[in-house]
């Protein structure tokens, strides 16, 4: 198995979570609270992915997301287990980076959680395809040595944030969705950012290992 549960690795793992919320979805609450441009939310979100990446990913793969972890599941990358106690701390991750915005900006603001603003059908499509190109990135870019992996990750989670923010909110990861609608009270539409990036991962690991895997070593 490629990943498996260690201390660096479930700690890498919960640290790189936990910056994605903070600096993501804390940037979402300051153009709210303090008239942060809103078209530094992508940027934030990508540049934590690309810091975070470089930083951790020799530890854990930088996962930082459960629908990634699913993907390297379904690639027989990571055993059940291993993979349950990545998902289990991302998760964490997410909700206590929420929980540290409850301390520093109180409950009178929106905590970033990802809403639709289209229809589920569209939404849908958009959240399982742009989670679907990051998984496919991850496994291409993270089969050699090179040194764009994170360059790479970083810039499909901005360019995803910036094309599908306006509709969906750019989710791309369970736990980013997770911590803060758990830790806010407002999950409606939980299952909505649970299934789509998994869906998503999935539909991606599968035509990696079917069509590109050969290609690829």
């Amino acid at each position: 198995m490629r990943f498996k549960t260690t201390v660096p690795a479930i700690l890498a793992e919960f640290i790189g979570t936990y910056a994605l919320v903070f600096f993501g979805c804390g940037a979402i609450i300051l153009s709210e609270l303090e008239n942060l441009s809103s078209a530094l939310i992508p940027i934030i979100f990508g540049l934590t992915i690309t810091i975070f990446v470089y930083l951790l990913g020799r530890f854990s793969g930088a996962h930082f997301n459960p629908a990634v972890t699913i993907g390297f599941l379904l690639n027989k990358e990571i055993s059940i287990k291993d993979s349950v106690f990545y998902i289990g701390i991302q998760i964490l991750g997410g909700m206590l980076a929420s929980q540290t915005h409850v301390a520093l900006f109180g409950r009178m603001h929106s905590f970033g959680v990802t809403t639709l603003s289209v229809d589920v059908g569209q939404g849908f499509f958009l959240e399982a395809f742009c989670t679907g190109l990051l998984m496919f990135v991850i496994l291409q870019v993270t089969r050699k040595e090179n040194n764009i992996y994170g360059i790479a990750i970083g810039g499909t989670v901005f360019i995803s944030a910036l094309l599908i923010g306006e509709y969906t909110g750019g989710s791309l990861n369970p736990a980013r969705s997770i911590g803060p609608a758990l830790v806010s009270g407002k999950t409606r539409e939980i299952y909505f950012y649970v299934l789509a990036p998994v869906i998503g991962s999935l539909i991606s690991s599968k035509l990696f290992t079917t069509k590109f895997s050969k290609n690829s070593k």
